[in-house]
């Protein structure tokens, strides 16, 4: 799909994604869940966190947990949201405890405990998915969730031999997804007020595809 394709509605579209997860996780299908590339992003994000203990981190898009988990082990104390709840999650909270919240929410609908801020958020692989009317919603959340300062990190699709332009392409069960030139994921994020720190380029599983791990402050 060309950047100027045309979306359903949001309330359609969210509809959609919801089918889709639930459907790749109810099948065994959930790639992302084992994905080596994402797992790399996480552990770049981690480091880059520093080394102050006890740090609260919100998990966009947190699936079974594997990141989550990572960070917990790390010392720190996780809140993960996703669109749809899986299998794995009665098992998580039995094993974490309370170092680890999981909520069944979009993240454009989500709103956290009164006084409860984040030192640092992770979005790996889901801001792509994202219906571009409510990209600034997404984003604008982030900010306000997240303490000053706080280290936020968006693991998107880049551009590559097979999607050579920026844009959006048709994926499985009518999800899209938009693959981001480098310059294209810092003039996002800048244009929304986060300040630039770091772009790191991660090889996927699947060819010569990549990922960009935007690292970004409040």
């Amino acid at each position: 799909m060309s950047k100027q394709a045309q979306f359903m509605d949001v309330s359609t579209y969210r509809r959609a994604l919801d089918t889709s997860f639930v459907h790749r996780y109810s099948h065994g299908e959930d790639e992302w869940s084992w994905d080596i590339g994402m797992a790399k992003a996480a552990r770049v994000f981690l480091e880059a966190l520093g080394p102050t203990p006890d740090q609260h981190i919100l998990d966009v898009g947190v699936g079974r947990a594997r990141d989550a988990s990572e960070f917990i082990l790390a010392g720190h104390r996780v809140t993960g949201l996703d669109i749809v709840e899986n299998s794995s999650w009665p098992l998580l909270r039995k094993r974490w405890g309370e170092r680890l919240s999981l909520v069944c929410s979009a993240l454009q609908d989500w709103q956290p405990p009164a006084g409860e801020v984040f030192d640092g958020v992770l979005d790996n692989g889901c801001f792509h998915h994202q219906h571009p009317d409510e990209w600034s919603r997404y984003l604008a959340n982030i900010r306000q969730y997240a303490r000053p300062g706080a280290l936020i990190g968006l693991n998107v699709f880049g551009v590559d031999a097979s999607n050579p332009e920026p844009g959006w392409r048709e994926m499985d069960n009518q999800r899209q997804g938009y693959f981001f030139t480098e310059q294209g994921v810092r003039d996002t994020l800048e244009a929304f007020g986060f300040t630039w720190q770091d772009l790191v380029v991660i090889e996927r599983q699947h060819g010569e595809a990549v990922y960009l791990l935007a690292l970004v402050r409040t």
